[in-house]
């Protein structure tokens, strides 16, 4: 099996190599206690950029350095503009769209979205939006973990299309296939249960337009297909060629 992954913040991080000691934070120290991980048991912390750095735990607490390593970014960089949806099926596609390795996170007011947030319930949504992706990060074993931003309206998302190397639609009116997808950035936009309007079509219309097969997927199950398929689609998934899935695992 392999080593427990713990995400810690980038600064705790900073100065470490192999030999040196590292005071763990008090959440990581009681999350490994909790998890009865031995002396001597290798574990690993994460600072969500990249760096990864394995040891073990010693007799007074700290954390000593066995190795140090910075994992690449993929050939396929994902950002998501997932549309607010009811209660928990939002956090469960968080938590999964982190587990298949997305780099970006975009809370998306869609003309369809039946929830709507405010200043103080998009704060609120947003800690527990890094608590999910903190979780999911750590199960899966990532160095990176997405970077969550602000909530967008769809007139402002359609300005930052232009940020992105590829920009795809999920749409059930959509193309089957998108050609040309392998390495890059990507913005995957992901409506809410009532689909796409018709003024955001025109927003987005410079973007690929994709239909995932012949089902209609729910919005939470769609932005994880979709990423499922440009990470098959592009090789990313390839464990030939080293990409981000190595196989599976039942972690």
């Amino acid at each position: 099996m392999s080593a427990s992954v713990f995400l810690v913040e980038p600064d705790l991080l900073r100065d470490s190599g192999i030999g040196s000691f590292i005071a763990l934070p008090k959440p990581v120290e009681h999350h490994i206690r909790v998890m009865r991980i031995a002396f001597d048991e290798l574990c690993e912390l994460v600072d969500g950029r990249g760096k990864r750095v394995s040891g073990t735990v010693n007799l007074e607490g700290f954390f000593e350095v066995r190795n140090v390593q910075v994992d690449p970014l993929p050939a396929l960089r994902i950002d998501v503009a997932q549309a607010l949806i009811k209660g928990e099926r939002l956090e469960n596609s968080l938590d999964m769209l982190t587990q298949v390795g997305v780099i970006g996170l975009i809370p998306w007011i869609a003309d369809h979205s039946v929830v709507k947030w405010n200043s103080e319930k998009s704060a609120k949504q947003l800690v527990k939006w890094k608590n999910v992706t903190t979780a999911a990060t750590e199960q899966s074993r990532r160095s990176w973990t997405p970077v969550i931003h602000e909530p967008i309206t769809s007139n402002a998302l359609a300005k930052k299309l232009s940020d992105y190397d590829h920009v795809v639609v999920l749409e059930e009116s959509g193309k089957s296939h998108a050609h040309g997808i392998d390495s890059g950035s990507v913005l995957l936009i992901v409506g809410p249960e009532g689909g796409v309007s018709a003024h955001e079509r025109e927003l987005f219309a410079n973007g690929i337009s994709l239909r995932l097969g012949t089902n209609v997927f729910r919005s939470e199950t769609a932005g994880v297909v979709g990423v499922s398929y440009l990470f098959s689609k592009s090789g990313e998934w390839d464990s030939e060629s080293g990409g981000t899935v190595q196989g599976l695992t039942n972690a």
